[in-house]
């Protein structure tokens, strides 16, 4: 999770209150916040990955005042006479802006409006690969904004905190951030630029920005953008720092700013279309244990900042805040519930019942999981844990299958789509992460895939072990060794049958069966694949259903 650092006085002046230990300990987990350290004038806290809005300063004040009895502050959004065109730029194509008005900043400012930049470019932007956002004092700017290519070589500008001019190549080869994150850019024939009516450079984008827009505490207003591959994340990212920092505006003005793409399309930002939700307050008492009329439910939401739109008695219909960029269902406005109400007080039902007299148990295929676990790690294998969640590319594409897969309806990364089908792509990724540092790899996972059932809808959640062999002698061999062991150990007959499969050499892969059900495979990674990894070595994979075995350990 994040580390934000915060100054106790500015999150004093933003709250307009005074804050003691006592305060920031009974607060802030309210917001799922962990202190981690407090002394002299410096708080240091954990925040949630998926709260953005609590990367800094000002989103937390925002979030402490409805708990600490404190009005919120207003915001007016406006037209902004400032426009923006993008040209056609496939790599990274799309851009957002916006402009927040009447600043009143200091050292400690500029730090928290910086550290949300950095904080929000390395999470939700992936290390500014996935999108990146900068801020430019909007008084040193003559718009319109341009959002173009330029050439590299002939092109130049003084980057942030340095002090002469130097081309855009160089400032990917001399900078620190052009040395950090020039990769993301470095294949282009020309590279993404922010300039404004006058030519003035005010990004190299998503490397630099320019030392002649920066913000400093002479600002008064700022203009803010985002650079994305995906329109959403853009126009979230920019939304989240422009009510961030309205919360240091004196008139809490924040303008809307139009960006015209050449297609036509407009990229309006930040968002001020709040989503509603629908909440039946049946589910919600059933979720929490609770018997929470709906104006109860009504107030204790108010503490999260959500508008009550419709109160029907036994529905809700709710506006979510724009900055709650984690809100995607109604469970998740459940546990804003939960969380207003306390934690403390959902418990105290379970404390005046009498002990249970059927103690729980293990079940069969934890237990199972647990065994394999020892043995796996008693023959010298280092367990390794993979999300659940995946992407169709590491699934199906990158191995040729067309398999089902069950998709998100709206992912909010690329890197997490879907659920997975197998085990094997994780386990390569490991092994690709770790082949440059280790001579032999021997890694496991036990885990859930998630395969479609016999009815449409009705997913099958299977329990796997998948392991992987790598090193520079590595054989089928050693695969069918490894699943000789394990079979033999759990006293299954079992038996290896030639099979083919997509990813796999040909005359290198065996299905595995028990009782004439196929319960795995056994098999080694085609080196196009391994090509495309970056792994240098043989790799061998075995996968077997846990789910499919515990019968048979059953029966024996």
């Amino acid at each position: 999770m994040p580390t934000i650092r915060v100054s106790i006085n500015d999150l004093e002046r933003l709250l307009g209150k005074k804050l003691s230990l006592e305060d920031v300990k009974k607060y802030l987990p309210f917001l799922k916040c962990e202190i981690e350290k407090m002394e002299n004038d410096l708080l240091e806290y954990e925040a949630n990955h998926d709260r953005p809005d609590i990367f800094s300063a000002e989103g937390l004040a925002r979030g402490l005042r409805p708990f600490m009895g404190l009005s919120p502050k207003k915001l007016q959004f406006k037209p902004s006479t400032v426009k923006g065109y993008a040209e056609s730029i496939p790599e990274r194509p799309y851009v957002a802006l916006a402009v927040v008005k009447d600043l009143a900043l200091d050292d400690e400012a500029v730090r928290q409006i910086m550290q949300l930049q950095e904080k929000l470019a390395s999470t939700y932007g992936r290390e500014r690969r996935k999108a990146s956002i900068g801020v430019y004092d909007l008084d040193k700017i003559t718009p319109p904004i341009y959002y173009k290519l330029a050439d590299p070589d002939y092109t130049f500008f003084i980057p942030l905190e340095h002090d002469r001019r130097m081309s855009l190549r160089s400032a990917l080869e001399e900078t620190k951030q052009g040395q950090l994150y020039g990769h993301i850019i470095a294949g282009m024939r020309k590279y993404p630029v922010l300039v404004d009516s006058t030519g003035q450079i005010l990004s190299l984008a998503p490397i630099v920005n320019g030392e002649t827009s920066k913000v400093d505490v002479r600002t008064r207003n700022i203009l803010i953008d985002s650079t994305s591959i995906s329109k959403e994340t853009a126009i979230s990212l920019v939304t989240i720092m422009a009510l961030n920092i309205a919360e240091r505006s004196s008139s809490g003005i924040v303008e809307v700013v139009e960006v015209v793409a050449p297609n036509g399309e407009k990229i309006i930002s930040p968002s001020i279309e709040a989503q509603v939700i629908e909440l039946n307050v049946e589910e919600i008492n059933e979720l929490l244990g609770t018997q929470l009329k709906a104006d109860e439910i009504a107030e204790l939401l108010k503490y999260h900042y959500y508008e009550i739109i419709e109160n029907s008695g036994k529905s809700l219909k709710v506006r979510i805040p724009l900055f709650r960029l984690d809100v995607k269902s109604w469970v998740d406005v459940a546990e804003d519930v939960s969380i207003s109400l306390g934690y403390h007080v959902l418990g105290t039902e379970a404390d005046s019942l009498p002990p249970s007299t059927h103690p729980g148990r293990v079940h069969p295929i934890e237990a199972f999981s647990r065994k394999m676990r020892d043995v796996l790690i008693g023959m010298g294998y280092t367990e390794v844990s993979n999300y659940i969640m995946s992407n169709e590319l590491a699934q199906l594409e990158r191995f040729g299958l067309k398999s089902h897969m069950y998709l998100v309806s709206n992912p909010k990364s690329e890197r997490f789509t879907g659920l997975r089908v197998w085990l094997t792509p994780g386990l390569l990724d490991a092994v690709a992460e770790n082949s440059s540092k280790q001579a032999v790899i021997k890694i496991f996972e036990i885990g859930d895939v998630i395969l479609p059932g016999r009815t449409e809808g009705e997913p099958v959640v299977e329990r796997r072990l998948g392991a992987a062999i790598s090193h520079d002698k590595a054989t089928l061999t050693d695969g069918l060794s490894l699943i000789a062991s394990i079979f033999d150990f759990l006293n299954i007959k079992y038996e290896f049958v030639k099979d083919r499969y997509e990813g796999f050499l040909e005359e290198r892969f065996s299905s595995i069966y028990v009782d004439e059900e196929k319960v795995g495979f056994v098999g080694e990674i085609h080196p196009k694949i391994l090509y495309e990894l970056g792994i240098g070595n043989p790799v061998i994979i075995a996968e077997v259903s846990l789910s499919k075995l515990i019968k048979f350990i059953q029966h024996c």
